[in-house]
Order: C-alpha cells, then structure tokens, then sequence
C-alpha cells in the first residue's frame, strides 16, 4: 500500500513545486533575496516561486525560495554583485539604489528648521527610471511640494531646477514617494552625486528640507 502511494506524492509534490523528472532549473520570480549558499525551498532544480534568475532584483544569485543559489532566507535584495545600497544587474538594465538619504533644514539653508525626512532612491542606470521611497517629519507646515531637483555644480551647492516631480502627503509628516525616467545626462549626474530631494512648504517656498543622493 505504502509503494503504491509514493510515486503519486512524488508526482504531486513535483507539480506544486515546479518541478520535472529533469534537473534544468525552472526560471521564476524570486525570492526576497539571496546568497550563494542554495534555497531553503530550493535545490538544483529550482525552487518553489524561485528558479536559477531569482532574488530581489532579479539577479541569478536567487532568492529566499529561490533556485540553485538561493539563500535560506534570503537578504533584502542582497545578491552575489551587492545588495541594497549597492548596484545589481537585472534584466532591463542595472540598478543602482541609494538607501537612507539624509534630508534636513541645513542642507536647505534653513537655520530654525528642525524637519527631517529619510528616503530611498532606486536608479536604474541603463532606462533611466528612478523611483523614490521615504518619509519626513516636523515641518514648519503641510507638505507643498516635492522633487528630485538637478544638476548641481558640485554635490550640495546650489538651487538648481525639477528634475522629477515626486508627492509629498499634505501635512506636517508624511510619505516622500514618486518615480519618473531620467535623460542619460540626469543619469550621469545622479551617479555622480549632482541631484537632491527636496520637499517645500509656504513658509519655504524653494524648499524646507534636502538631501543630496550621494554617489
């Protein structure tokens, strides 16, 4: 009895893995991350939602579920070429992610401010598409405006013109979000630290806080 019920399972454990009798890796979506040191869910032939091109962004290093190089739980978008912070191939381009910029009154020449905001700015070098994630807090007064502004002289100097608009939530403290695709001269000058985020209200109205988003 026992005999008959095992290549049934097998078979049904296959399917609902993603698996087949042949040991080519089933390509996937990926997992949350990845290492070198193969799949908790994983294995030669791929893994549950992974494959051998899962991980965070993509990368062959595979993710938590991953593929042949997945790893048992996976990094946030860590990988073999570098993790959160640092540049990761993908289909579509390379990606560049620039994580915990600093935004604050002094950067913005604003004495008496105390606002502060945090976000993460993700560029994929190759299209030219960013995207922005963060949050703030303590201005002066609601949230007006918002935008990755470009191209500076030098990192930090100067007032200089939109780039991408981004919204920041009408209030005092909220969320920095937005995204829009760059030209290859904006893309050079990301990577080369000339651009900021800014976030203004009516009190400041060329802008409460910044943050340069460093090479």
């Amino acid at each position: 009895m026992i005999k008959k019920l095992a290549v049934p399972f097998l078979t049904l454990a296959m399917a609902t893995f993603g698996c087949s009798s042949s040991t080519t890796p089933t390509t996937g979506g990926g997992g949350a991350g990845g290492t070198s040191t193969g799949g908790a869910a994983g294995g030669a032939s791929g893994g549950a939602a992974g494959g051998a091109s899962g991980g965070a962004a993509g990368h062959a290093s595979g993710g938590a579920a991953g593929g042949a190089s997945g790893g048992a739980a996976g990094g946030a978008g860590g990988t073999a070429a570098g993790g959160i912070g640092g540049t990761v191939e993908v289909d579509g381009g390379v990606i560049k992610v620039y994580q915990n910029v600093v935004l604050d009154a002094a950067m913005d020449m604003v004495d008496s401010g105390t606002a502060t905001g945090t976000a993460t700015v993700t560029l994929n070098e190759t299209t030219g598409l960013v995207s922005v994630s963060g949050t703030f807090s303590g201005l002066s007064g609601p949230a007006t405006m918002a935008h990755i502004h470009g191209l500076e002289t030098s990192p930090g100097v100067g007032n200089e013109g939109i780039i991408v608009t981004l919204v920041a939530t009408n209030a005092t403290s909220g969320t920095l979000t937005g995204s829009g695709t760059l030209t290859p001269a904006d893309v050079t000058g990301m990577l080369d630290g000339l651009t900021y985020l800014n976030i203004h209200t009516a009190l400041h109205t060329s802008g409460e806080i910044r943050g340069n988003i460093g090479p």
